[in-house]
């Protein structure tokens, strides 16, 4: 009796370094090939068609596709910077053109808000530039934060919340109305009520 069929058959095509998104460093990895065999005897003879083929990392063990070999952390990095800084910008400017307006007090309140929460300087002249291209309407900047969302990791989409809570709470007053909209652009950037409230809670203790 002959036996005959076909089955996959995993081996190693290189060995390098990586960055791991999962460690979050540098590791090693396995660059590995699935290719489908002729077997006879349960022995695989003769190769057919390849089946796909990953990099496994051999500190965590988790896989990834080929495209994780060209990542730039750097790079990634310098781009996530420029979403958060972004989206900082956008909520605040976006509460600030609630009421139709935007007078130089507020001006002042945005420039020293973003300051202290992104580290990077903006001025006057930026943030009026930036206003006068951007849509009052709250569900277009609702809209834009949700854009964003896929792009901000938590500590990212926090930093949003803390910014509007600042807008909001520069007056001396924090309405339910602002509070709400705070809430709706959590909810836009994927946040549970929970955690929003959670960020909430943290900034009118401190």
């Amino acid at each position: 009796m002959i036996i005959f069929g076909t089955r996959g058959v995993t081996y190693s095509k290189g060995k390098g370094e990586f960055h791991c998104p999962q460690c979050g460093s540098h590791s090693p990895y396995d660059h590995k090939r699935v290719r489908r065999f002729f077997t006879l005897y349960f022995i695989p003879l003769i190769p057919l068609d390849q089946l796909g083929e990953y990099v496994e990392c051999q500190r965590c063990r988790n896989t990834w596709n080929l495209e994780v070999l060209s990542y730039d952390p750097e790079a990634g990095a310098a781009e996530f910077q420029a979403e958060y800084h972004h989206a900082v910008k956008q909520v605040m400017i976006g509460l600030m053109l609630a009421d139709g307006h935007m007078d130089d007090e507020e001006v002042g309140r945005i420039t020293d808000i973003y300051e202290r929460l992104t580290g990077s300087g903006i001025s006057a002249a930026q943030v009026r530039s930036e206003a006068e291209q951007t849509d009052p309407d709250p569900e277009r900047v609702i809209a834009r934060m949700k854009e964003m969302a896929p792009r901000l990791n938590d500590h990212g989409k926090e930093m949003v919340i803390r910014a509007a809570f600042l807008v909001a709470a520069a007056d001396g007053e924090f309405q339910e109305e602002e509070m709400r909209f705070i809430g709706s652009i959590g909810e836009a950037m994927e946040m549970t009520p929970a955690h929003v409230n959670g960020v909430l809670q943290s900034m009118q203790e401190a």
